[in-house]
């Protein structure tokens, strides 16, 4: 720091205190935002933006990549001031439940304030901070669908008049418009939706606008085709910063002057609840610390902010102590020159023993060694029952739990099955009898003509019996005319006239027939049908589908501390509705179809107490088997009628080495981060290293805290 700057800051103390920089944190289930915020002139505004970060996986992952994205705003911060450690945080809906964030969220959390030395001071829904933007950028409560396109989900949110009536996930396929389709189907409740959807939170949308342009948005309740919007890149974490910012400002102190709202509707008109302005904070054109003497901006810890208070802000746990500096009294000097450069010395002897007090007492890392482990495998036979109370270490059977879940879509395909239609020949025939007796032939009867062509009857016929002809000394057979019909569709049989037909059961000594005119109407062409095929390949396509949708329902519904055995989810259809059938003449399948899944979910302690024991004897003396080194394949071995489940088990253990953390912790300490690299290469089965020091100092102050208690060190495996 330059020694111009330590005299003003002396000298004009109230400059300081008119600005603390806080930071904003959003996090979604892909990705980061960051930026640093302020209040500056009884406003809350955004002075630098950091970097959009993707994370899928842990905590590790997570903290990788809010480390960089806030590491790019401090970059463009440089030179405002001092950078902030309070940070509130912009969340995902189900990362909450009753104004409150989720248990195992905030064990997420805290362990990310406690990696990057962040001091938590609120949060709120990403959702509602939109919300309250776009009232403040156009002055009116917006009807509006937000839509946050992810590569792996959609997260959307139907805000009627300035209140979101509901907020849904959808999981993401090739398809974005038939995603977004049925995730607007689930608000079956709302009469009508809002003609106009918002894009956020992603630099590169305009793809994703021109599909969802281009999509029939047919059976939605839309007054006219929806207009479809891209927001700015950066208002997500800038609404975040602002509508958040302000109830952590407001509570701190800090006087708040909202934008004047345009006029609306009187019903439109409703104020939010606890939207009350403090008369605290600093009033343009006076001396706050006249008025107000004691009123400063807190450096302690404040009174928590309630959620009744704060309609849409949820508040964190705040740190439990800070770390003081011993006070420091000056000598009293004489005005004059002589002095000038004796005041100036005290001035920076202060500066550097508080800057080495700093050094000493404040930077903290948390640093992770990998290491390549022992791999010890083992298959075994477990039960899992529902029906099971406690564990079996004995039998190894683990109480289970059901969890069931259903879904329901539709789903086209083409039909690719063949099929010849057309129609039979048809005639007529004289029936010969050259026999002594009549003869009746029953409608039906089979008659075969040329190349074996057969034909029947139309109708029953009586054929009168022979009778001689004295003139001639020959015979007059009987005769008789009858309809008859080809038994097969086809051009082929329209025989010729006069052609000899045979009776099937009767030789030609006894009867004929023949016809004097020629068969007619014989057609038969190829048309595309449906197959059994269609049917069968469709509805295992669409099954398999929907069970990927409701097996996400089921790890959704999963209980803390509970792993689901996605291996043993089975799919059973309980609706299913094809739009024709097996045969029909068609080129396209429907299919309406719902399935129902369910699986099985047992206690994580349970499991890791039961392999802990399975695998007892085989650890080798110098290793040791932590229980978050435990894994578990599962393949369905038998299913029982009470509901229980035989699996065959492959346990995956990862073996470390047993190390001293002391040690290690004292060899480290006040190095410099590539010398600690360079030790824990030394280790036997070194694998890799991440190392996060809070604050970030520069150059050769950027070394591990000098104190032990400082370092907190892991030792994890890496495959």
């Amino acid at each position: 720091m330059e020694l111009p700057n330590i005299i003003d800051k002396i000298t004009h103390p109230e400059e300081k205190a008119k600005k603390e920089y806080f930071w904003a944190l959003q996090i979604w289930d892909e990705g980061v935002k960051s930026a640093i915020w302020t209040v500056e002139e009884e406003k809350t505004g955004v002075v630098a933006l950091g970097s959009y970060e993707s994370w899928e996986g842990g905590i590790e992952e997570l903290t990788a990549a809010v480390d960089k994205s806030l590491s790019t705003a401090s970059e463009r911060f440089v030179g405002e001031g001092q950078e902030p450690s309070k940070v509130i945080f912009g969340l995902p809906d189900d990362w909450t439940s009753d104004d409150k964030i989720k248990p195992e969220k905030q064990e997420i959390l805290s362990e990310l304030c406690r990696k990057l030395d962040l001091e938590p001071v609120g949060f709120v829904s990403t959702f509602d901070a939109l919300n309250y933007h776009l009232k403040e950028v156009e002055g009116a409560p917006p009807s509006v669908i937000l839509i946050s396109p992810g590569k792996k989900m959609i997260n959307l949110a139907v805000v009627q008049v300035g209140k979101i009536k509901k907020v849904e996930k959808v999981l993401r396929s090739e398809n974005l418009g038939a995603d977004v389709y049925e995730g607007l189907l689930r608000f079956s409740e709302i009469e009508t939706l809002p003609s106009r959807i918002l894009l956020f939170n992603s630099k590169e949308m305009e793809e994703a606008r021109q599909i969802l342009i281009s999509f029939p948005w047919k059976r939605l309740p839309f007054l006219h085709f929806p207009k479809i919007e891209i927001l700015p890149y950066d208002f997500d974490i800038t609404a975040v910063s602002l509508a958040g910012g302000k109830e952590v400002a407001k509570s701190l102190g800090f006087k708040i002057i909202s934008e004047p709202e345009k006029e609306i509707e009187p019903s439109y008109a409703e104020a939010p609840e606890g939207k009350e302005v403090m008369d605290l904070g600093f009033i343009k054109g006076e001396d706050i610390a006249e008025r107000y003497p004691e009123v400063v901006v807190p450096s302690e810890p404040v009174e928590e902010i309630t959620p009744e208070k704060k309609p849409i802000f949820g508040v964190l746990k705040e740190k439990l102590s800070t770390i003081k500096l011993p006070q420091v009294s000056l000598p009293q000097l004489s005005a004059g020159i002589p002095f000038l450069g004796a005041g100036l010395g005290g001035i920076i002897l202060v500066f550097l023993l508080a800057l080495g007090l700093f050094w000493w007492n404040v930077p903290k890392a948390q640093v992770t060694i990998f290491i390549t482990p022992q791999v010890l495998e083992k298959e075994e036979e477990l039960t899992v029952d529902p029906n099971q109370e406690v564990l079996d270490e004995k039998n190894l059977i683990l109480p289970g739990q059901i969890i069931e879940s259903e879904a329901s879509g539709e789903k086209t395909a083409p039909a690719t099955g063949e099929k010849t239609v057309g129609e039979p020949a048809r005639g007529e025939v004289i029936v010969y009898n050259r026999t002594d007796s009549k003869k009746i032939f029953p409608e039906g009867t089979v008659i075969i003509g040329p190349g074996a062509l057969k034909f029947t009857l139309d109708r029953e016929v009586n054929v009168a019996s022979k009778t001689p002809d004295l003139a001639t000394g020959v015979d007059k057979w009987g005769e008789a005319k009858v309809g008859a019909t080809a038994v097969d569709i086809g051009a082929q049989y329209n025989l010729a006239s006069n052609s000899q037909l045979s009776f099937k059961d009767f030789p030609t000594t006894s009867y004929l027939a023949k016809n004097e005119s020629s068969f007619v109407g014989g057609t038969s062409r190829q048309i595309q049908a449906v197959s059994e095929d269609d049917q069968k390949n469709l509805q295992e396509k669409l099954s398999s589908e929907l069970a990927e949708n409701a097996k996400s329902e089921l790890l959704v519904k999963t209980p803390p501390g509970k792993k689901l055995i996605e291996e043993g989810i089975l799919p059973s259809a309980t609706s299913v509705s094809f739009d024709h059938k097996v045969g029909d003449e068609s080129q396209t399948l429907g299919l309406k179809l719902t399935v129902k899944v369910s699986g099985l979910a047992f206690s994580q302690d349970d499991f890791t107490n039961l392999s802990q024991k399975i695998l007892a004897g085989e650890i080798p003396q110098d290793f040791e088997l932590k229980k978050e080194e435990i894994s578990a394949r599962f393949e369905i071995k038998e299913k029982n009628e009470d509901g229980s489940v035989l699996f065959k088990t492959s346990i995956h253990a990862n073996l470390l080495p047993r190390l001293d953390k002391t040690e290690i912790v004292k060899n480290i300490r006040g190095k410099n981060p590539d010398l600690a690299r360079k030790y824990f290469s030394t280790i036997s089965g070194f694998a890799d290293s991440e190392i996060f020091i809070s604050p970030r100092l520069p150059g050769i102050l950027g070394t591990l805290p000098r104190r032990e208690d400082k370092i907190t060190l892991e030792i994890r495996s890496k495959e």
